[in-house]
Order: structure tokens, then C-alpha cells, then sequence
């Protein structure tokens, strides 16, 4: 017996009529309190916010990362927490792994995704970019805007008109920086040191071509003048013999058309971050002298 796979509350209209009490013991499990999904079938991130959602009630909006997972963002694995929103009066709690914040929301601030009332693009943006670590509140307006085409100006006007919530001075830095172009978490990290340093920004997504006009390589990050090129190495993409058989072939390939490649892991980046951007800096200086910059 199937609904798709999507939670249900007993006695909501997403509950088959012909559904039994004895059918929901022997299909369904219990996923919070008065909400089932099949027993076989583990929930998708989408349906583990719609069983949250449906536990905590008609007055709760998905809020925070659960809102970009319903936006379509994809840095970050949601995992089981859920996080919601609900008006501000009571207490803010836990409870299954789902994490209430009481505050208001204007109607405005709320759009329905899938059929449930979720914090808008701009809203979202509003709330994540004010997390710390400040990397990782970037990462979390990168990876909006590129699956939303997030309206930065309208972002902007949004944080002007809220000039004394918590860590407003952040998210206000942070907008200039934003980049759709940033491809993992990992990247927007990267940029983030390098802007937060003092250094140029760099460009996202650089492709390299032969003089056949053919592409070898695309960066992370790139200088085009100076020709430097800086890499973030996942470790779930970049350490297998293959890769770097791969990565080794791509260096030297476009050493050869005159280009430096800087490539980094997350354990170089967070051990020696002062060494990464030294180096940056003494390329940029030297690269950029030999160029006339």
C-alpha cells in the first residue's frame, strides 16, 4: 500500500479514506507523534520537513537551512534536523531532531514550496547570512542565489530596513561578496579567506582552453591576468588514484599554456589558512609585476 512515500497526520486530508486504523500499523511507522510514512521506505530530506512540519501544526513555517533544502539548495547535507518557525509566543524547543525558533514573520516573508509555508529566498538569505562562522553564512548565500537567482539588491534593501538584528553588521559584508558561481561549500570558504584577507577577488569558474579552442581545465578560481588558477580538493573527489592521476594531467597542461594552480584541501586550508594567502599574495605581487599590472 503506497501514498507516495509522503508523511501524513492522522485525520488530515492527505490520509486516504480507505486507509484503516489496522493498515497504519502494519504499513506505516510513526515519524513524530500523529504523523506516518511508510515503513520500508526511509523519508527524503523534502518529507523529513513535511513530517516535522505536519507535527508541529498549520502555524509553523520551514525556516533556516530546511527552507534552502525546499529552495533547492545543495551544499549542505540536511541531515535529520528540521528547523521551524512558529509565532513568538511560548518556547523555542527541540523535539525528534526538529528545532522551533519562535519569532514574527511578515506574510511576505512567507512562500509556499510543495504545499508548505516556507520563509522566502530573500527571508532565508536574511536568516542564514547571519550564522556564524561568517564562511559559512557566504556559502549559505552562494548556494541560494544559484538555485533561486536570489535578488541582491533586493537583499540589500531587505537588510537596510532591518539595521539592529543580531550579526546585521555581517550579513551586510557579506552581500558585496556573494557569488553564484561558487560550486561546493568549499569554494565559498575558499573566496572567503581570500576577500577577507584584502586580496582581489577572483573570478569562479574559469574555463581554460588549448589552441584548439578545446577546454582542459576550469578553475575554482582564477585570475585571468596573472594566470593563477586556485583549486579546493574535496577529499570525495579529488584523492582517488584516478583524480589524481587527472589533476596531475590538467596541471601540467595548463602550466604549460602559462598558468600557476594553487590546490587546497580542507585540512591544509583550516591547519595553515596564514600560508595560503602568503603565498596568494607573493603569485599576485610577482605575477602581476612580470605582467606590467
Amino acid at each position: 500500500m503506497s501514498i507516495d512515500n509522503r508523511p501524513f497526520a492522522l485525520g488530515d486530508h492527505s490520509l486516504p479514506g480507505h486507509i484503516r486504523p489496522r493498515d497504519i500499523r502494519r504499513d506505516f511507522r510513526m515519524v513524530h507523534r500523529g504523523v506516518y510514512a511508510e515503513a520500508a521506505v526511509p523519508l527524503s530530506p523534502v518529507e523529513t520537513i513535511r513530517a516535522a512540519w505536519l507535527r508541529a501544526g498549520p502555524d509553523s513555517v520551514v525556516g533556516g537551512i530546511s527552507a534552502a533544502v525546499l529552495h533547492g539548495a545543495t551544499f549542505f547535507d540536511h541531515g535529520a534536523t528540521v528547523e521551524l518557525i512558529r509565532p513568538p509566543t511560548g518556547q523555542a524547543r527541540r523535539f525528534n531532531d526538529v528545532r522551533v525558533h519562535r519569532t514574527e514573520l511578515n506574510p511576505a516573508d512567507v512562500v509556499v514550496v510543495d504545499g508548505m509555508p516556507v520563509t522566502s529566498p530573500i527571508r532565508t538569505a536574511f536568516d542564514l547570512g547571519r550564522r556564524s562562522p561568517a564562511w559559512i553564512a557566504l556559502a549559505h548565500l552562494d548556494d541560494l542565489t544559484r538555485a533561486t537567482d536570489l535578488d541582491h539588491m533586493e537583499l540589500w534593501r531587505f537588510v537596510v530596513a532591518h539595521p539592529a538584528v543580531r550579526n546585521i553588521r555581517q550579513l551586510r559584508g557579506l552581500v558585496p561578496w556573494i557569488d553564484a558561481g561558487a560550486e561546493s561549500s568549499g569554494e565559498s570558504w575558499t573566496r572567503h579567506l581570500i576577500l577577507a584577507d584584502g586580496l582581489p577577488r577572483p573570478e569562479t569558474q574559469v574555463k581554460v582552453y588549448d589552441e584548439h579552442g578545446t577546454i582542459i581545465a576550469k578553475f575554482d578560481l582564477a585570475y585571468r591576468r596573472e594566470k593563477i588558477g586556485v583549486e579546493f580538493d574535496g577529499f570525495e573527489y579529488h584523492y582517488s588514484d584516478d583524480q589524481r592521476l587527472s589533476n596531475a594531467t590538467r596541471d601540467r597542461q595548463t602550466s604549460g599554456l602559462g598558468w600557476h594552480t594553487e590546490r587546497r584541501n580542507s585540512v591544509q586550508l583550516s591547519g595553515d589558512p596564514i600560508g595560503f594567502l602568503s603565498c596568494l599574495r607573493g603569485l599576485l605581487d610577482s605575477r602581476g609585476r612580470r605582467r606590467g599590472r
